[in-house]
């Protein structure tokens, strides 16, 4: 698609806090470098029932970069959208994907576009191919936007490999998260202001949640902490559903060596976290993909990571961190001492050059040139 064509993106956007929608905005911002997007977002967030953050979700100093127009219970504001769309003469629509609670809204843009000449490429920027706690009915209506869509974009060999197996035949482009490049942080800044000592550090931080398997470090946390003298933090927000890993985190036979902190951070507030520790522990259960890895990255934070999902591919072995088969907490442990014994300036040129592949202007071309193939196909 050359510069100049027309892109547009229905999505979430800022004022919404989460992770997606912070990514939506930042490509919408650097996909209108090379051409123009219409960038459209919801008109009602989320059913409170269905949202499990304690937190606000929404930051009311946030202004939307995107036009309010998706209503999640009124089908009439889904063909007003898929008009709007329309209208604008857009060339391909990207649309978000990470959760089954959007598939109707989807579907129903998808297939009202269907209908309007000349017709826009309908592309499904896919974060998760099923909803983290997925169910039959998630699955089955994840299908039903899936098949509606001309083509996927994902973040890794197992999630193309995944799609390929739910609708095959279709195009399906790939490419790493983008990764935030910041203004590097200095380490014992960050330690001071995070009331952090002199210990290692091994670090957990996100969103808590059941999928991302975090009983698993704190079963692994006293060899840890006897072995290399590292202090564990659990840094990140509650989710309803983890109250177990707070039981367990109290019951910890070194729970006075773990840091514990429920609530929700900022983008900035990951970064100077990632900037005080030694090493990032993710050992998820599964994952189609993670932006807190993509965060280390830009960091030059190794990892120790579970071989699961996209995280197979986003860690290399002795480049970018150590990995460890998932739900073994001895594995874990032996990741962890391996990247604290090499130290992160081990890891530094293989994090830097892994940042720079999944920088943000290569991330934007490459689903600028898919959403042109796919524009241009029968």
């Amino acid at each position: 698609m050359t510069s100049g064509e027309r892109l547009a993106i229905l999505g979430p956007a800022p004022p919404d806090r989460g992770g997606i929608a912070q990514l939506t905005a930042r490509l919408a911002e650097e996909l209108a470098r090379t051409g123009p997007v219409s960038y459209y977002t919801y008109s009602r967030p989320y059913p409170v029932w269905l949202d499990p953050r304690k937190s606000t979700a929404f930051d009311p100093g946030a202004p939307s970069p995107a036009t309010p127009i998706l209503d999640w219970r009124s089908p009439g504001s889904w063909r007003r959208a898929a008009e709007a769309i329309a209208g604008s003469r857009a060339q391909a629509l990207i649309v978000p994907w990470w959760t089954a609670f959007w598939s109707l809204p989807t579907r129903a843009v998808f297939r009202q576009l269907e209908r309007t000449r000349p017709r826009p490429a309908r592309l499904l920027l896919v974060h998760n191919v099923e909803d983290h706690e997925s169910g039959a009915l998630q699955r089955f209506l994840g299908l039903g936007a899936f098949l509606s869509a001309d083509g996927f974009f994902v973040h890794s060999d197992w999630a193309r490999r995944s799609l390929e197996r739910l609708v095959p035949g279709r195009p399906i482009g790939v490419a790493p998260l983008a990764v935030h490049e910041a203004p590097p942080i200095d380490r014992e800044t960050a330690r001071r202001r995070l009331g952090i000592g002199t210990r290692p550090l091994a670090l957990f931080v996100g969103l808590i949640r059941p999928y991302k398997g975090l009983g698993l470090l704190i079963d692994a946390a006293p060899a840890i902490v006897r072995e290399s003298g590292a202090q564990i933090a659990i840094v990140g927000e509650s989710f309803r559903g983890a109250e177990d890993v707070e039981r367990r985190w109290r019951d910890s036979p070194v729970a006075g060596d773990i840091l514990r902190r429920d609530a929700y951070l900022r983008p900035e507030e990951i970064d100077e976290w990632l900037a005080a520790c030694d090493v990032l522990v993710l050992p998820y259960l599964k994952i189609a993909g993670s932006a807190i890895a993509a965060r280390a990255l830009a960091a030059r934070c190794p990892m120790a990571a579970s071989r699961v999902g996209s995280l197979a591919e986003a860690v290399q072995a002795g480049v970018t961190g150590e990995l460890f088969e998932p739900g073994d907490a001895a594995g874990l442990v032996s990741a962890v001492r391996t990247v604290l014994g090499r130290g992160r300036s081990h890891y530094e040129a293989g994090l830097s050059a892994a940042a720079r592949n999944a920088s943000w202007e290569n991330y934007a071309r490459k689903i600028r040139d898919f959403a042109a193939r796919l524009a241009s196909a029968p």
